[in-house]
């Protein structure tokens, strides 16, 4: 036997035993668990994202006059949370620069990891949450689900050709191991949760 021989029978002898795949774990009953709003909330804390509870979604509005400046560029694509930018008459997105704050609704949002699911129609243009300065996500809060595998689930069911996963504001640490906001995308995030 040659020694390329020999070295390959030996690798197939010291293979371990196969095991199989362990099914998704979800976290309760159907991809929710108990608290999951909490858990939602605590952890858009950690991950940066400023979080607003309310009873109904026109509620955002008192917060948006108190927070984002009189004279800022404001796109909306939430109909109660009206902006000054009319995204329908924006061919270039590169007209997008300068844009403050950015208000779109989320579908749903992740507990596992703060992330809001964003699809491409409820944008106006897919370049909205990479250009504006802030971000204002309006989510419903009985749409939250406990984990990435509810998720994907979730995102199977749902059809436009654009989507991701946001999770707070644009952050890196590549270089140097020294902490950028902003680097990337947005500098903030608010996350404006309504509904019980």
């Amino acid at each position: 036997m040659s020694s390329r021989n020999t070295i390959l029978s030996a690798i197939r002898k010291a293979q371990p035993f196969e095991l199989p795949v362990p099914e998704p774990m979800h976290l309760g009953v159907g991809g929710k668990m108990e608290g999951t709003l909490t858990h939602f909330i605590a952890m858009l804390d950690f991950i940066g994202a400023r979080v607003v509870r309310a009873a109904k979604v026109e509620d955002a509005g008192t917060w948006l006059r108190e927070n984002i400046p009189a004279d800022a560029k404001i796109a909306s694509t939430v109909a109660a949370l009206p902006g000054n930018v009319d995204l329908s008459t924006i061919a270039d997105p590169h007209d997008l620069e300068g844009t403050h704050t950015a208000i779109f609704p989320a579908r749903f949002g992740v507990c596992e990891n703060g992330a809001v699911w964003v699809e491409e129609t409820d944008l106006g243009h897919r370049v909205l949450p990479m250009i504006a300065e802030h971000l204002f996500i309006v989510v419903k809060a009985d749409q939250i689900v406990s984990d990435m595998h509810a998720a994907y689930a979730r995102v199977g069911k749902i059809g436009s050709g654009f989507g991701l996963f946001l999770a707070g504001p644009s952050k890196t640490a590549d270089i140097e191991q020294c902490l950028v906001i902003g680097a990337h995308g947005a500098r903030g995030a608010t996350v404006f949760i309504w509904g019980e």
